[in-house]
């Protein structure tokens, strides 16, 4: 079902004309698969800074569920044509847009590994060139988008810094100059305070860390108070954060929560 929503997204995104008619398709309510009252709900926009970036995907939807046949054809229609190579079969890129947008109604993918997919389905490197460039020139790729999407989730979710982060996206192969430019996005802003210019982070994203550290501090009451600095030392430098940024940290922690 979630794939089946995600093409339905990616379809409005190529056609937005089609959106009444998608509308008003109500799914049948006596299916098994969805009993909704009051029809269709409107579906999100498909990009999204607080879409899942699980690597895995969506492993339900993958397995129980594929998108919609007749979805898929007229996006693909939408771009029929458009970027083949000479001497590749219009056929054969066809096919390839489809697997395309079937990996993306799982999940996001950067630009890389929307690459390394499509070579693992051993299409030929034109064939996944010519897709690709047509998938970016209409919005459904793109790295500065996802970096940024991918960061911000990481950090609401899992208190990442910027250093893991941007380890996380060169392995997905997001250029520096992309990575660089979203973790600035989201751990600073315009007012270039004190905490940002010494840190790298802005006030605002000190204070949530402050407070995420602060959880994991009093977790620790009971130990000594070397042995409950040294875990919060393991817990913000295996998250990605610098030594000025933990050093900072821990001196508040043990001001505001004195043993």
């Amino acid at each position: 079902m979630a794939a089946l929503a995600a093409s339905r997204r990616l379809l409005l995104l190529l056609r937005p004309e089609l959106e009444p008619c998608l509308r008003s398709r109500a799914l049948n309510p006596c299916s098994g698969r969805a009993r909704w009252a009051g029809g269709l709900r409107r579906a999100p926009p498909l990009v999204s800074c607080r879409r899942d970036f699980s690597d895995e995907g969506s492993a339900y939807a993958a397995k129980n569920s594929a998108p919609d046949e007749q979805f898929l054809q007229l996006s693909l229609d939408e771009g029929e044509g458009d970027g083949v190579v000479p001497g590749i079969s219009e056929s054969v890129v066809k096919d390839a847009k489809k697997s395309a947008i079937e990996l993306l109604a799982v999940r996001a993918y950067s630009v890389s590994e929307l690459r390394k997919k499509l070579c693992g389905k051993n299409y030929s490197a034109d064939t996944v060139d010519s897709v690709i460039a047509d998938f970016k020139s209409r919005g459904l790729l793109n790295d500065g988008y996802y970096a940024e999407s991918f960061s911000r989730s990481r950090w609401q979710s899992s208190t990442w810094g910027p250093r893991r982060i941007k380890q996380a996206l060169r392995q997905k192969g997001v250029p520096e100059a992309e990575a660089d430019q979203a973790t600035r996005s989201v751990f600073q802003d315009d007012r270039g305070d004190e905490d940002q210019a010494s840190h790298g982070l802005s006030e605002a994203s000190m204070d949530h860390l402050f407070a995420q550290a602060s959880k994991q501090w009093l977790r620790g009451s009971s130990l000594p108070l070397e042995k409950r600095r040294a875990r919060i030392v393991r817990w913000l430098q295996y998250r990605g954060f610098s030594w000025g940024v933990t050093n900072s940290i821990i001196r508040k922690l043990e001001a505001q929560h004195p043993p």
